[in-house]
């Protein structure tokens, strides 16, 4: 018996020894391994992101509003079709969804469509000032009518109406619980449930126009403020309940609406910055003119080139009484920009603090629209003199700038009013002034160019699955372009 248990112990003592070993080796081939590639991390980060079933749900194309698809865009400037979204009274046609079963939605300025691939019509409703649409997970259709949120059916029935008391703009953002997210000119942002019922409001410092942005974790983030009434250099971060997580002052006019990053970093526009914080509202970096919009009347005077304001709904008056525009909707854009600050009603405007600055010029590396980011991180952001600049994330220097051209009917006046998007080889598409849609790949070479019969419109295009991209005119067509 003690022969036995001798073998026994003997067996044990080596099988120990022998599995000591095995570790050994094994942690110190894994140590020699090298580290995952920034690539690899990226893309895994950027397969966390695919959160919807829809090829593109929303503004900018998810509630991170990152502006990348996983496709390939069109390589060649080829019109499969191009759909009439109706006269140009009241309002722009503007962003496009697209659901997962193949359907165009997009909003003209009186009614709202649906298309199907071909460019055909399936069914529209009328409703005034229209801007949108977004798409829930179950397939319901969510789209602005002036100063009200209206949900749909996919059959375009009517489920309800939320009413806020201003104008709005761009569209809802609708976040990983369903829940529909607004800003409006009456400076309240609203958070409404599935049924149309009110969740929760915050009271923000000037107006809203642009459309919130939600992270992985809930998070929501708004930037404030619009040109035409009701200023706000803030950025906002709320908790799920409503509560303010923190906010950020950017020393802007206003501010657009921020891409969550594949590193979870946001990347806010913020006229003439980009300024990227981490989710505890903390500067990572900012890259742009050092300037302070301090004074209202400089910086009124630096917004030249802004949109139109939104279609009329009988609201009235502006919310502060100091910018001096015509109404407050349905107004023209403010003048154009000629490279520097531009004196309003023959007023001569005097430098503050004795800096002379000049807040529209070349070397502005934002305007007020979106960034797009590829999967490797490249950020691409237009500012208000028509250049597009490719950013590298890792050393926050500009890879390249792509210059686009002047508005036809306005000397001197440029700018990119279209939300960039970027497919997965990091071909970016972007429309200008000059009635133009580009497409310059990941080295600022120029792919093609689409001329259109006006502007393209300050809203976000689309990608749909098979990579074919969609994005609206001035001249009120839906255009469609595929290889």
């Amino acid at each position: 018996m003690k022969k036995y248990l001798f073998i026994f112990l003997t067996l044990i003592i080596i099988i120990g020894a022998g599995y000591l070993v095995w570790q050994k080796v094994n942690f110190k081939n894994a140590a020699n391994q090298p580290s995952p590639s920034p690539e690899v991390t990226g893309k895994e980060q950027k397969e966390e992101q695919q959160i919807s079933r829809h090829p593109w749900s929303q503004f900018h194309g998810d509630y991170f509003h990152t502006g990348y698809a996983e496709v390939l865009g069109p390589k060649k400037a080829v019109l499969k079709w191009k759909f009439q979204l109706g006269k140009m009274e009241g309002g722009d046609p503007n962003s496009v969804a697209i659901s997962s079963d193949g359907i165009i939605y997009v909003a003209g300025a009186s009614k709202i469509f649906a298309l199907n691939k071909n460019g055909e019509e399936i069914w529209s409703k009328n409703y005034q000032g229209t801007q949108g649409p977004a798409l829930s997970e179950d397939g319901l259709i969510y789209f602005l009518s002036q100063d009200t949120i209206v949900s749909l059916d996919k059959n375009g029935n009517e489920k309800w109406k939320f009413k806020t008391n201003g104008n709005t703009g761009f569209g809802p953002t609708i976040g990983p619980d369903g829940t529909i997210y607004q800003g409006s000119w009456d400076g309240y942002f609203y958070a409404i449930n599935k049924d149309g019922s009110l969740k929760w409001k915050y009271k923000t410092v000037g107006a809203i126009s642009y459309p919130s942005s939600v992270d992985k974790n809930g998070t929501i983030y708004l930037g404030g403020g619009d040109a035409h009434s009701g200023l706000d250099s803030n950025l906002y971060a709320f908790n799920p309940d409503g509560s303010l997580k923190w906010k950020y002052d950017t020393k802007a006019m206003r501010v657009g609406s921020p891409a969550i990053g594949f590193d979870g970093l946001i990347y806010i526009p913020a006229a003439p910055n980009l300024i990227v914080l981490d989710s505890s509202g903390k500067l990572k970096w900012k890259k742009g003119s050092e300037v302070s919009f301090s004074d209202i009347k400089v910086a009124y005077a630096a917004e030249c080139g802004a949109p139109p304001l939104p279609a009329c709904n009988g609201i009235g008056q502006f919310q502060n009484g100091d910018m001096p525009q015509s109404s407050s909707c349905g107004a023209p854009p403010l003048p154009p920009c000629g490279g520097g600050i531009q004196p309003q009603n023959n007023s001569v405007i005097q430098p503050q603090n004795g800096n002379t600055f000049l807040p529209m010029s070349k070397d502005d590396i934002a305007g007020i629209i979106t960034p797009a980011i590829a999967s490797d991180g490249t950020i691409y952001i237009g500012n208000a003199q028509g250049i597009l600049s490719a950013i590298d994330p890792k050393t926050q220097k500009v890879k390249w700038t792509y210059q686009t051209g002047v508005d036809p009917k306005q000397i001197n006046f440029y700018g990119l009013p279209s939300f960039p998007l970027v497919d997965k080889n990091g071909t970016v598409y972007i429309g200008s002034v000059d009635g133009k849609m580009y497409a310059v790949d990941k080295d600022g070479k120029l792919l093609w160019e689409h001329q259109t019969g006006g502007k393209i419109t300050e809203a976000s295009p689309a990608f749909d699955s098979d990579g074919v991209l969609y994005f609206t005119s001035m001249d009120g067509y839906l255009y469609a372009i595929g290889d």
